[in-house]
């Protein structure tokens, strides 16, 4: 069977073509405003299965964890519904990523690893599906790199082990892992 442009459904292709977008990309992008909102929202612990879904879909790919990373490291409090995804052909890799800049609130990035992991832990009990099983080894790699920026190298060693042993190809989570076992850390406002 060849392959060709017009087999691509219209909602995933961009004016010009130049660029073709993948539904899991789509839906990751849609639902970040909300999963950003669920993360450092105050108050209860327990996520309802409508934010861990939200969670897991934001993270099924890279583009809005990027997004995610220098959202939940911001130190004015940006609005969660501003947040777009990440573009690698014109967004700089947030700094917030390599532990470099400001450094961010320890009680958010605190609060939304513990709901990253959260969701994930619902994906485990409720889903797993091999489908979403890209979103629960991202939100586990949210959780992870967390634990990193948070300085707890054994937790993000563990986090992001579990989300490699959730989906082996998850380029957030091999990260982590790298610098855990690198032993490099976040070096944040020593530039």
């Amino acid at each position: 069977m060849r392959f060709d442009v017009d087999m691509i459904p219209r909602t995933t292709r961009t004016p010009d073509d130049t660029v073709v977008r993948y539904p899991r990309e789509i839906a990751a992008a849609v639902t970040l405003p909300a999963a950003c909102a669920v993360l450092v929202r105050p108050g209860a612990a327990t996520l309802p299965r409508t934010a861990a879904i939200a969670v897991l879909t934001a993270c099924a790919a890279l583009a809005p964890r990027f997004a995610l990373i220098a959202f939940l490291a911001a130190r004015d409090d940006p609005d969660p519904r501003a947040v777009a995804a990440f573009d690698p052909f014109h967004d700089d890799t947030p700094p917030a990523l390599r532990g470099r800049g400001a450094e961010p609130d320890r009680d958010r990035l605190r609060l939304a690893g513990d709901r990253c992991a959260e969701a994930w832990r619902w994906w485990r009990t409720e889903d797993q599906s091999a489908d979403t099983a890209t979103g629960a080894a991202g939100a586990l790699a949210m959780a992870a790199w967390c634990s990193w920026a948070l300085g707890s190298s054994a937790r993000a060693q563990i986090r992001a082990q579990h989300a490699l042993d959730t989906w082996p190809g998850d380029p957030l989570a091999a990260v982590v892992l790298r610098s855990v076992r690198g032993g490099s850390g976040p070096s944040w406002g020593r530039r």
